[in-house]
């Protein structure tokens, strides 16, 4: 989403930006609620900066308390989980307990009981090319459907990256794991591989965040047709 972006021209041009942004946020918001999603992620870069100012984090937390279904949000490259950064000035999961913020370093599940399901991901301290998002994911749990989310730049092949947060083809589907949320590319790209599905869910924000083909992704996982990914408009 990149919300609380201030590089846009003049002071009248970034409130203009600003108000775009917002407004995309709060369409994904209704279609959240329009299609009565069980669960919702937020795969990094939630806010554009470290900076952002206190009413754009107010903002958010309003309409993420307009839902009831749990929401998981990772934090970025653009919102990183360093000391006195956004995600340690703000406690977003206080607004209620259905929000949870991705906070561990070396990763973490957050486990659904109710959804049969458990999300994993890992907090990005640094955006460098010595992190690795999908480094220490645990095995597969076969009793439960298992989302992972990851925040970086995907490679095809293995190779010394060049670009910071690295994540690998052969990475995403050695996890085996049932879908991987990917953050970073603001283009919707399809990066599966294997039986594991993954996805950019891209940035349905921005300066053409009024066209009609800005969506979201939205995740179907039966036992019948397994994972089935759709994009949604916001408009």
């Amino acid at each position: 989403m990149h919300l609380g972006s201030d590089g846009y021209g003049n002071a009248e041009q970034r409130a203009a930006h600003d108000e775009r942004d917002r407004h995309a946020f709060r369409r994904i918001v209704d279609r959240v609620l329009a299609d009565r999603v069980d669960l919702f992620l937020i795969a990094g870069d939630l806010f554009d900066h470290n900076r952002v100012p206190d009413e754009t984090v107010a903002f958010v937390q309003a309409e993420l308390d307009r839902l009831r279904q749990p929401v998981v949000i990772l934090p970025g490259n653009h919102d990183s989980l360093y000391t006195n950064a956004i995600h340690d000035r703000h406690d977003l999961s206080a607004g209620g307990s259905h929000i949870h913020v991705i906070r561990r370093l070396d990763g973490e599940s957050i486990d659904f009981p109710e959804l049969d399901l458990v999300v994993w991901g890992r907090a990005m301290e640094e955006h460098e090319p010595a992190f690795s998002p999908l480094a220490h994911i645990p095995g597969r749990n076969e009793r439960r459907w298992c989302l992972a989310m990851a925040h970086g730049f995907f490679y095809e092949d293995r190779q010394r990256p060049e670009r910071s947060s690295p994540i690998f083809a052969d990475e995403i589907r050695d996890t085996g794991w049932d879908y991987v949320a990917l953050g970073h590319q603001h283009v919707q790209t399809d990066v599966s591989q294997g039986s594991v599905t993954a996805y950019y869910a891209g940035a349905p924000a921005g300066e053409s965040s009024t066209r009609p083909d800005r969506s979201v992704l939205h995740v179907e996982l039966s036992e019948e047709h397994g994972v089935r990914v759709t994009p949604r408009s916001i408009y």
